[in-house]
């Protein structure tokens, strides 16, 4: 796509890197001019906006809408890329489509960018409900141990724009991509190696129903060849439904079934009967971590690393920043940030995860419409108490969970008070909101990074 002397715009700045990413890619592109538009306005994204600045010199002007919209914006205008996180119904799209606009995403530009390329580097993608940030960031640790750093390079949902990685792309280059829905649904492209790690109910905000949001996910896969590769959760009824579907050579995992690839028995992980890793090996803990393991092995394979590589990489990979991570012990009482638990599929892995002892519950937020019924058939013993943070997710979290002492708490500092006090040496404080930070935090890393503050201040 040739954004040369054209009229590119915008959509959705943001605070991530991802809206700054599309604005150096349009400069670079030598854009005639580029519109940056936002609903949050300039004071907002301050911090974004000084990384623009701060650029080195070009002569593409550069003018901004922020703080308002309106549909006479995008009528003017040869390009639009938008946030991924902007549905195809929004009113500002529409009008620019019918002007005859091209929409795209930085997505979609990164992948048009790699199928021009003569020599076109090995695309890895993971997309999945849950477990995708763990396993992207597992694949890329065992690639990149093996491979070395400047030969793997990392993208995606990750709060970094996939478009900065343009400029590092060698001819033997791995890539590896987180990639959610959003991403995923305006692309007509798969990945040389895809992973479908999990399906569950989510984003029935942004989605009109469950077949809808699986249909975007299965972009992981659709347009694949025989030539390519898919790793998949056949423990899954949905992904392993795709495996008669699609056209590409399957690897598939599972916790218990021999008939997989990649399978569970007497407590080693094995791929094709040879045994590769005991459970016991893998610090990240869990059995949802145990399949995030087999699928970096199952892509690990296809990329050929030696066994003994794989091994030596998983038993150093200590997990990813707000995924079930511990921050040690205050005052005698381990304290686990995982903030990432968005939806309450990601609660319930937590309540399994962590019931092996006593422990006070942090959770709650806002709904994202999902079902939160399920969260009474984990309730164990040593769940002493749950302390809920505002939001509408709460509500429905309190219903379900009415046989537990819960506390109701106004912001995150008041939470972690109550917490402690409710907590004795040996305890555990579990921070899993189970629902989205909207309203109190901008995202959920922020979220979680503020709680990290406020632990290290108990210290």
């Amino acid at each position: 796509m040739e954004l040369q002397g054209k009229k590119v715009m915008i959509m959705g700045l943001g605070l991530n890197d991802g809206g700054f990413g599309a604005v150096k890619y349009a400069i670079s592109a030598q854009a005639s001019e580029i519109i940056i538009t936002d609903l949050r306005t300039a004071d907002l994204l301050q911090e974004t906006i000084d990384k623009i600045i701060a650029l080195p010199p070009h002569t593409v002007p550069i003018r901004y809408i922020l703080g308002e919209q309106n549909t006479k914006y995008y009528i003017d205008i040869d390009i639009l890329i938008k946030n991924p996180g902007i549905p195809d119904n929004s009113p500002y799209l529409m009008a620019a489509q019918k002007a005859g606009v091209i929409i795209t995403t930085d997505i979609e530009l990164f992948f048009t960018h790699i199928q021009l390329l003569q020599n076109p580097p090995s695309i890895i993608g993971i997309t999945g409900t849950r477990g995708k940030t763990s396993t992207t960031a597992l694949i890329h640790h065992i690639l990149s141990d093996y491979y070395g750093e400047n030969r793997v390079l990392l993208g995606g949902n990750i709060r970094k724009s996939i478009l900065s990685i343009i400029p590092n792309i060698q001819e033997n280059s791995y890539i590896v991509l987180e990639l959610s829905s959003f991403q995923l649904e305006s692309i007509p492209y798969s990945p040389h190696i895809s992973v479908f790690t999990s399906f569950f109910p989510d984003h029935l905000d942004r989605y009109n129903s469950l077949e809808e949001y699986f249909e975007a996910k299965t972009h992981i896969v659709k347009f694949q060849n025989s030539s390519d590769f898919a790793v998949l959760n056949s423990d899954n009824t949905r992904i392993a439904d795709l495996i008669s579907r699609i056209k590409s050579q399957v690897t598939t995992y599972s916790l218990h079934n021999n008939q997989a690839n990649i399978y569970i028995e007497n407590d080693c992980i094995l791929y094709n009967g040879e045994t590769i890793i005991h459970i016991n090996d893998i610090p990240i803990r869990g059995e949802h971590n145990q399949y995030n393991v087999m699928a970096a092995i199952g892509v690990a394979n296809i990329a050929k690393v030696p066994k003994d590589n794989i091994v030596q990489a998983i038993k150093s990979f200590v997990g990813v920043s707000g995924r079930q991570q511990s921050l040690g012990f205050v005052h005698g009482v381990e304290v686990i940030n995982d903030t990432a638990s968005t939806m309450p599929g990601a609660l319930i892995v937590a309540l399994e995860t962590f019931k092996d002892k006593s422990h006070i519950l942090i959770c709650g937020g806002e709904d994202k419409g999902l079902e939160y019924e399920e969260l009474s058939q984990h309730i164990y013993d040593t769940l002493k108490g749950i302390v809920l943070l505002p939001g509408s997710g709460s509500k429905l979290i309190k219903q379900n969970m009415q046989n537990i002492p819960i506390y109701e708490v106004s912001s995150l500092e008041e939470s972690v008070e109550k917490a402690f006090s409710l907590s004795q040496s040996g305890y555990r404080i579990v921070f899993s909101p189970g629902a989205t930070s909207f309203g109190m935090f901008r995202n959920a890393y922020e979220r979680g990074e503020k709680f990290v503050t406020i632990i290290e201040s108990k210290r």
